[in-house]
């Protein structure tokens, strides 16, 4: 009983080595194999090259210009910088009903950060993008030898198609616009892609300059539309208390004369001392005399000032801001180049020895593999 069970267990293991010498690859057998597939292995390399380097040339060429910028100086934009506090400092001595926050803004629109975010702002923008490159030239050329129509407003299945390839082809050239911003040293790289060499360094420039249009016109206009409202808002809040102030002044007339047809009536000629004058309607306690020279007065007083001192500062500050000569003066740049925007030395896309050498190595594993594949199957059937 004893005897036969070595026997099993050592037949058990017998079989175990062998079935592990059938899995076990030998290296030397492994060159062997791809040694022997290697006309395979070089016909399928050749194959890859051919067609990689085919494709390589026959791709779509894409050039990158670059240039980095960081927020402009304070005397980049002194003057208007120089202006845009002075209003502010006006209508904050004036203490008119202004939005502080409105103030705060106008006194803002020239910092040097403020024109700064807002240049990056809208060089990301969307809108800036599809409007810039919608009346561009060169996209117009480059639609045209790419074979794609520009679209029209009908409401057509056909114009429909047109319509996807055209606004394919605008998001991936604004996707390839871009301001990168780097916190660190406060630098922001700017970079345009196009097809051409020559024409990516002049798209991106023309591009800046685009943008610090836009940004230029806007603060000029928040500027000025500021300073307008402000006016339109002081000039009708003095009418308003003019106006007060007068119907104030006809009441107290008015009073006066009661006053002193009551006092010529009682025959109180001279001043009487009242116990309680403010529960008085008229004052007649004034006696006539006094009664008929306020009358006089009243009816003579044409400075309402006098009356509402608000009046004077409300007209000192309106005065002021229309004696403010209003410097329009574009001429500053919301930014300052670290560098400036030069053609770029070599092709961003396509790498055509990358995409060889890949293609060549591809193509050798894709051999090898069916090489190990053949020949394994092949022993299995032996």
């Amino acid at each position: 009983m004893t005897l036969d069970k070595k026997n099993t267990k050592n037949q058990i293991n017998v079989n175990d080595f062998e079935a592990y010498q059938d899995d076990e690859i030998d290296l030397r057998e492994l060159v062997k194999v791809i040694w022997n597939y290697k006309w395979l292995t070089v016909a399928m390399c050749a194959v890859a090259i051919a067609g990689s380097v085919f494709y390589a040339l026959n791709a779509q060429e894409w050039w990158v210009a670059k240039g980095k910028v960081v927020k402009p100086q304070l005397n980049d934009v002194g003057v208007l910088y120089s202006q845009s506090k002075n209003v502010g400092a006006i209508i904050n001595a004036s203490n008119a009903t202004a939005d502080k926050s409105d103030v705060r803004e106008l006194m803002g629109l020239f910092e040097p950060n403020t024109l700064f975010n807002t240049f990056i702002i809208s060089f990301n923008s969307s809108l800036n993008k599809k409007l810039f490159l919608e009346n561009n030239s060169f996209f117009q050329q480059y639609l045209t030898n790419q074979g794609i129509k520009i679209p029209s407003a009908e409401l057509t299945a056909e114009n429909e198609l047109i319509r996807e390839s055209f606004r394919k082809e605008l998001n991936n050239w604004m996707s390839q616009i871009k301001a990168s911003h780097d916190p660190k040293n406060g630098e922001v790289s700017l970079s345009f892609r196009t097809d051409r060499k020559d024409s990516s360094a002049l798209l991106l420039n023309q591009y800046i300059d685009f943008v610090s249009e836009k940004v230029k016109l806007n603060q000029s206009e928040k500027f000025v539309l500021f300073v307008n409202s402000a006016k339109q808002e002081l000039s009708v809040s003095l009418e308003i208390t003019k106006k007060r102030v007068e119907q104030e002044l006809a009441v107290m007339l008015k009073k006066t004369e009661y006053a002193y047809q009551i006092a010529s009536q009682a025959d109180l000629s001279e001043y009487q001392t009242s116990r309680n004058p403010d529960a008085e309607l008229f004052e007649i306690n004034l006696g006539e005399k006094a009664l008929k020279a306020k009358v006089t007065v009243l009816k003579s007083l044409t400075d309402f000032s006098i009356l509402d001192p608000s009046i004077l500062q409300k007209q000192i500050t309106l005065d002021a801001l229309n004696n403010l000569k209003l410097i329009d003066n574009q001429s500053f740049v919301p930014f300052r180049y670290l560098e400036v925007v030069e053609p770029p030395f070599s092709r961003a896309e396509p790498k055509r020895a990358l995409i060889v050498i890949l293609a060549t190595l591809l193509a050798g594993m894709l051999s090898i593999f069916i090489a190990l594949v053949h020949y394994f199957l092949t022993k299995k059937e032996n």
